[in-house]
């Protein structure tokens, strides 16, 4: 009997998540389609929050799919909605705020309601970074 996926990344060590995040500098397909398995995975094992925040900073690098694209804003805004995320949550949010910044903020808003304090605190950071006054300044200035 093999293990399941997520399963199978709950024993992937420090050193083993790390090697896989790196596959990422160099566009390895195959490592995007498992990256973006693992950052959609509720493993909770040593050094797991910050592989999959460095994942997801890696991620904004590399060319999605839609279907991919779909996938990671989906995963990632119900874990805000529900309140299931762990340490580095932020770059999660930030790779959702990539992928869809309007779909995004529109989930932060929702998540404002929540009863759970920690679901509202995230959420209002997530809609103070999706607002369009958050918005980086041009970088070409006016013509």
């Amino acid at each position: 009997m093999s293990l399941q996926p997520h399963a199978a990344f709950g024993l992937l060590s420090k050193q083993e998540l790390r090697a896989l995040a790196d596959r990422l500098l160099v566009q390895d397909v195959l490592a995007v389609d498992r990256c973006i398995a693992f950052v959609l995975a509720d493993t909770r094992g040593l050094w797991h929050g910050r592989a999959r925040a460095m994942i997801c900073r890696r991620l904004k690098h590399c060319a999605l799919g839609s279907s991919q694209r779909a996938q990671l804003l989906s995963g990632i805004l119900e874990r805000l909605q529900t309140g299931a995320f762990a340490e580095q949550f932020k770059d999660q949010l930030r790779l959702a705020r990539y992928l869809d910044r309007s779909r995004t903020l529109a989930a932060g808003a929702r998540a404002l309601t929540s009863n759970r304090p920690h679901v509202r605190r995230y959420a209002q950071w997530t809609v103070a970074v999706c607002q369009p006054s958050s918005l980086p300044p041009s970088r070409t200035g006016p013509t």
